[in-house]
């Protein structure tokens, strides 16, 4: 048995980190052809799994030819222990990797940030043997990208908005890697890592019995061969890394290590242990790495809305916590105005309580699940007061209006072409929120965008305390709803009532239909008018007088029109602010008839993928 790779080996597998797989003849019959085994040090390490990194399966990078030789043949066979502090760093290290407080910085950390491991007083240890038989030490101007990777990146580069700049960047770092190993030891080894109990030691005994319900039978060989039997109160999924993995399950840890170390099993040797490494894009030409990195910046990673309410100071930044995703969303109110919020994020940190909530229990919380963001905002605004807040899920979710359910207060729409909230920035008494602003992606986010938002405006017409209604609930699918029937009271001497709507769309390639309950209750004979596919409102005029909507008059794309109700008080007459937008959905009070009403306009659905009535 060989005890030491000898320099012939050292030559092929150096050699071997200097072709690109890609670029060698696949056919056994050209001349050219060789039977490449792909190292893995050739290949990217991914962090955004669940588990531990993982190494992708595509070759990201050679070695110059040109490059020092830095490989170095060793010999030995180590065992390492190692105390991570959280469940996160164990991980790693249970991979062969430093802590990711260790690693260097990549662009998107800003945005996609580790989640923070749950707080407890877990002792985790991690026991690995390394038999080690390669050394490398390269720095990155000695690698070469391979063209594949650059031109997926230019391909994303190449994408119109940020945002699906940003979501196709996360797509190749995912099939490519994150980061790539810079120095590193190459080998074979076994690994263990768990927590112990609190009077629990790691001076194991190989003879211990482990009861055969608590694994498989490879994990308790390798516990056994790392003398640690019995000892961990959890543990992670024990590993093997180079070698014949098989050998060990049927013959034991002698026999694979006597295979393992054998030179002529150089092909089945791998990255066990990483020292120092680099992010994936560090490979890149210059004029590339500066757009990522741009792109990346923690400028260009959020937008705000307008702030909502008292035009004074803000008193709370909701983006001072960089790009997060958002977990839960805690408020504190009394139904009539908002006392407080706080936003609590997937990695564990939280912004908010700011005053009333330090010291009061919540009212209630809107729980998000993974994937889920928020991409609308409903507030309905005092001059002295957050009144009320609405949010919407990108899956078309709305949460219960927290605050007032009937009263003053104006809505304001916040939402930014369907990206997904940050944050919420602010201004508080002790006793209320008074400003907020919209936060989609760090206010809002510009890395995350759910759908292709329609671009709204809105105009408000009356003054109520009546019962509030909001019909987005009523959308579908909010990117292919549009108005495809109305009914309402015919009269021309009453206000308006019995107004309902229905809404169509459509949803996974299926027709959709959701009517709205009756927006003024009073009675009376009740007409309706379909529309056409393709037929939109385009203007909406009508008259009213405090809190009371007389009359609307609403007109099409087509010049067909409809008009009802009593022509009394004050006029009004309201049109799109861009000439390619339309009725997209409305928002108001109404108790017996119709008492305000707030028009949104947006841009008209996809064409052809909106069935009528």
């Amino acid at each position: 048995m060989s005890t030491r790779p000898d320099s012939s080996t050292t030559r092929s597998y150096w050699e071997s980190l200097q072709w690109d797989v890609n670029d060698m003849p696949k056919d056994p019959d050209d001349p050219d052809y060789k039977p490449l085994e792909q190292p893995d040090f050739l290949r990217g390490v991914s962090f955004n799994g669940s588990s531990e990194p993982y190494k992708c399966s595509r070759q990201v990078f050679r070695v110059r030819e040109d490059t020092v030789y830095s490989i170095l043949p060793c010999q030995g066979v180590s065992t390492e222990e190692f105390y991570p502090g959280d469940d996160v760093d164990a991980r790693y290290t249970h991979m062969g990797w430093p802590a990711p407080g260790s690693l260097p910085a990549r662009p998107w950390d800003v945005i996609y940030q580790m989640p923070k491991a749950p707080s407890g007083q877990d002792k985790w240890v991690s026991r690995r043997m390394v038999v080690s038989r390669w050394s490398i030490n390269l720095r990155i101007e000695d690698m070469a990208p391979v063209e594949g990777f650059i031109q997926v990146v230019e391909e994303a580069l190449r994408e119109w908005t940020t945002v699906d700049q940003m979501e196709a960047l996360r797509k190749v770092f995912a099939v490519w890697g994150e980061m790539i190993p810079l120095a590193a030891i190459i080998g074979c080894s076994l690994a263990a890592t768990g927590t112990l109990g609190s009077q629990q030691t790691l001076t194991g005994d190989s003879a211990t019995f482990r009861p055969p319900d608590r694994g498989p039978d490879v994990m308790q060989m390798i516990e056994r061969s790392l003398d640690i039997t019995g000892k961990f109160e959890r543990r992670f999924e024990s590993r093997i890394q180079g070698g014949c993995p098989e050998i060990f399950s049927k013959s034991g840890f002698d026999a694979w290590l006597a295979n393992a170390v054998e030179t002529d099993n150089w092909p089945t040797w791998e990255v066990v242990k990483v020292n120092r490494a680099a992010p994936i894009t560090d490979l890149l030409p210059k004029f590339l790495r500066e757009k990522v990195n741009r792109l990346f910046s923690y400028g260009n990673m959020i937008s705000r809305s307008p702030a909502v309410g008292s035009q004074v100071p803000f008193g709370f930044d909701g983006a001072s916590l960089g790009a997060k995703d958002i977990k839960q969303i805690n408020v504190w109110h009394n139904g009539s105005f908002m006392h407080d919020i706080s936003i609590v994020y997937t990695d564990g940190a939280t912004a908010g309580p700011y005053g009333f909530g330090k010291t009061n229990r919540i009212t209630d919380s809107f729980v998000l699940a993974r994937g889920e963001c928020i991409t609308d905002l409903f507030i309905w605004i005092t001059p002295g007061a957050i009144n009320g807040i609405q949010f919407a899920k990108n899956t078309t979710q709305l949460s219960p209006r927290y605050g007032v359910q009937a009263g003053a207060g104006d809505p304001v729409i916040c939402s930014m072409a369907g990206r997904a909230l940050l944050g919420i920035s602010g201004s508080f008494t002790t006793t209320s929120l008074t400003q907020v602003q919209c936060l989609p992606k760090a206010v809002w986010r510009n890395d995350v965008r759910s759908y292709e938002c329609r671009s709204i405006d809105t105009t408000t017409i009356g003054t109520s305390n009546a019962t509030i209604f909001n019909d987005f609930r009523f959308l579908g699918d909010p990117t292919t709803s549009r108005i495809s029937r109305i009914q309402y009271r015919n009269t021309t001497n009453q206000p308006v009532a019995r107004l309902q709507i229905t809404y169509s769309s459509n949803c996974d390639g299926k027709s959709n239909y959701q009517t709205t309950p009756l927006r003024g209750t009073d009675a009376g004979a009740v007409n309706t008018w379909s529309f056409e596919e393709g037929e939109y409102i385009t203007q909406v005029k009508g008259n009213y007088s405090g809190a009371v909507i007389y009359c609307l008059e609403l007109v099409t794309n087509k010049g067909n029109s409809r008009k009802f109700g009593q022509v009394a008080g004050d006029t009004f007459y309201l049109t799109p602010p861009n000439r390619d937008m339309v009725l997209y959905y409305i928002l108001g009070k109404s108790a017996g008839y119709l008492q305000s009403l707030t028009v949104v306009w947006g841009e008209p659905p996809r064409e052809g993928s909106n069935p009528g009535y």
